[in-house]
């Protein structure tokens, strides 16, 4: 049997999830370097040239921002009172107006009581969002996305037991490094695999996987102890691993187990204090006169060489041309 680099670490991705992936390529040298964020790109200048941009979501008001500082005169009409689009946040008092649809938020007010209704969380490679919260001067703070310490629940799995988060993870990656481990020891991997990439695999499973000495999983104090570590000798009991064939029922390895590595999510991420809709009210505030608000757009041509946007004024209920 012979088994191709890209077949081996495309099955290490499908039974460990993208971590067991990422460490396998980075064992065999396979990584690209990611490119960094370059900013906003370089406009030509504006003159005082006029550009109507329908809509303050946050890519509209980037726009906006964007043409203000190469000399543009950019106008944002927004059907709704307040900028952000989906970017916003509810909180205690705040009325949500949809077609044929009042909701009042009747929970209590507050600086820490609120709800995300629409993007919830920055991972660190969104530079350019990050960026602009720099410049406006929106305070970030650490947001917990994958907590290890939370319970699983699954009917089908440990009689509907819920199981630790860390020990389902860190039992599941064991099992799977103890796999590869006696797959590298066949030697299934044919010529194609060279001696040194075998020894760096086994190097990497041992330390990904936690494996003992004979390249076996026999437990690993990241999922747990069953007696806790207390001072002087008393090391603590490493727990015994999760039954494989109850995680595998249980289906958590289809998500919970690898939900913090997915590209848009992480271990730890980012989060405006008091609601991503302060990333919103800061655009709204630097942008000031440039939005409109209360500007529904009714129509939208082009006239020669020009543009014709006509809107409705929501509180005049008149439409005009600008």
């Amino acid at each position: 049997m012979t088994l191709l680099r890209r077949d081996l670490i495309h099955l290490v991705g499908k039974a460990g999830g993208v971590a067991a992936a990422y460490a396998t390529m980075a064992a065999m040298g396979l990584l690209p370097v990611p490119k960094a964020y370059a900013g906003p790109p370089d406009l030509p200048p504006g003159n005082g040239r006029r550009v109507v941009i329908i809509g303050a979501g946050i890519a509209g008001m980037v726009i906006a921002l964007e043409l203000h500082k190469a000399g543009y005169a950019p106008l944002v009409l927004e059907a709704r009172s307040r900028p952000g689009g989906r970017n916003w946040t509810l909180r205690g008092g705040d009325t949500v107006v949809e077609t044929g649809s009042v909701q009042h938020v009747a929970w209590d007010a507050g600086p820490n009581m609120y709800f995300n209704p629409g993007p919830a969380r920055l991972p660190y490679h969104h530079q350019g969002i990050l960026s602009y919260c720099r410049e406006l001067g929106v305070a970030l703070e650490v947001m917990s996305n994958d907590n290890r310490g939370a319970l699983l629940h699954s009917d089908t799995g440990f009689d509907g037991t819920p199981q630790r988060n860390r020990q389902v993870v860190n039992d599941l990656r064991g099992y799977v490094a103890e796999l590869a481990a006696k797959v590298l020891d066949r030697d299934a991997l044919g010529q194609e695999m060279t001696a040194q990439d075998k020894d760096h695999i086994r190097a990497m499973l041992r330390s990904f996987g936690a494996l003992d000495r004979d390249m076996a999983y026999k437990g690993s104090p990241r999922a747990g102890y069953a007696t806790p570590p207390a001072g002087g000798f008393q090391a603590g009991t490493v727990g015994q691993p999760l039954d494989l064939r109850g995680i595998l029922e249980s289906g958590f390895w289809e998500f919970e187990s690898n939900f913090g590595e997915g590209w848009h999510q992480a271990a730890t991420m980012m989060q405006p204090i008091g609601g991503m809709g302060r990333i919103g009210e800061a655009f709204g505030r630097r942008l000031g006169r440039t939005i409109t608000y209360g500007a529904a757009v009714s129509e939208l041509r082009r006239v020669g060489d020009r543009a014709r946007v006509v809107l409705r004024d929501e509180r005049t209920r008149r439409e005009r041309a600008v």
